[in-house]
């Protein structure tokens, strides 16, 4: 499809970025390429029970890099455990850390408490009254509202994980989306709200099929910008570019049929683990090599916003099996610096 060829004119100027940066020392005209809208990191569901000695040093590893960005994840679940009562202890503690230290903020906007959802559904399970997020997310924004102007709704929708297994998980976010843009908008007017990242998927879970099914069920309208998660690990750009890479290009043609390819496309996660090679894990150089692919990619593209590396610190380096214990670019588990922190240090 258009666009899939644009990648690839990229991949020679990425390798060219790659061969200097990752190979050793960096110098000052070796600076990793990225998008004009700069890269952050998101840290994920961990910041709610993270203490707040230890959020404090992966905000300091973050601000050691030229991060710009600061994904927070807002759990409705964690924030309002009780209908209209709310802790915001965790969230401002990482919101305030994140500005002290000159980034800016991406709030997510996520996860369905009790009271909210349908008896027995999991976590993820969406709201049974889609107001009913919208009033939290209205609520959020009011209180952020001169800490925070970018909101991102949901997460991975299109994955059934993540919202539930409804026949028709379009429809279902699509109707949170109608309900939360607006009340969003009502508070903060010029504030930026985009649609949730999309993960790599295949079939109608892909994320150019997903996003096709919402512009269907009345999406267009209610979103400022598109998410997306071009994870391409194990294998990196060059080795298959039929991937989650190329999936940007198909969604950014989606967008364009449907009027709206002057909209950008954020990456609100990106990143590969360093756990075993059988748990789809790969070298820490590698891991690098491949952050620094995207960003250069991204970089190249001109509907590219901000990105955010997935994520600061390994939850638990000493369990290599399990590939989500070993996202952390910039940390092992105990704090100790990753070959990506180097590549990325100021």
């Amino acid at each position: 499809m258009r666009g899939v060829g644009t990648w690839g004119r990229c991949l020679s100027v990425m390798v060219l970025v790659v061969t200097m940066t990752v190979a050793g020392c960096r110098t000052a005209d070796a600076e990793p390429v990225v998008p004009a809208d700069g890269y952050g990191f998101s840290v994920g569901a961990s910041q709610i029970w993270m203490s707040a000695e230890d959020a404090d040093r992966e905000l300091d590893a973050a601000a050691l890099t030229n991060a710009r960005w600061m994904r927070v994840h807002v759990d409705w679940h964690a924030v309002e455990r009780v209908k209209g009562e709310y802790d915001w202890g965790y969230v401002d503690h990482w919101i305030d850390g994140a500005r002290a230290r000159g980034m800016r903020v991406l709030g997510l906007i996520t996860n369905t408490p009790d009271w909210a959802k349908a008896p027995g559904t999991a976590l993820y399970a969406p709201p049974i009254d889609p107001d009913d997020y919208a009033t939290f997310a209205a609520a959020v924004a009011k209180r952020y509202r001169d800490r925070v102007t970018d909101w991102e709704l949901w997460n991975e929708p299109n994955l059934p994980r993540f919202l539930g297994f409804a026949e028709s998980r379009a429809a279902v976010y699509v109707g949170l989306l109608k309900a939360a843009y607006p009340a969003i908008k009502a508070v903060q007017p010029n504030s930026t709200v985009i649609s949730a990242g999309l993960s790599p998927a295949v079939g109608v879970d892909g994320p150019a099929n997903f996003l096709n099914d919402m512009y269907v069920n009345g999406a267009k309208g209610y979103f400022d910008a598109v998410a997306m998660h071009p994870y391409v690990f194990p294998t990196g750009l060059a080795a298959d570019p039929d991937n989650a890479w190329s999936d940007l290009a198909r969604a950014h043609d989606v967008m364009t049929l449907n009027g709206d390819g002057d909209k950008k496309v954020w990456m609100t996660e990106f990143g590969a683990p360093t756990s075993d090679p059988a748990a789809e894990g790969v070298s820490q150089q590698e891991q690098a090599t491949q952050i620094l692919d995207v960003l250069a990619g991204l970089a190249a593209a001109g509907w590219a916003g901000p990105a955010f590396i997935y994520s600061i610190r390994d939850v638990d380096t000493a369990n290599p099996g399990n590939r989500e214990d070993n996202f952390g670019a910039l940390l092992t588990t105990d704090f100790q610096p990753k070959f990506t922190a180097g590549v990325l240090a100021r």
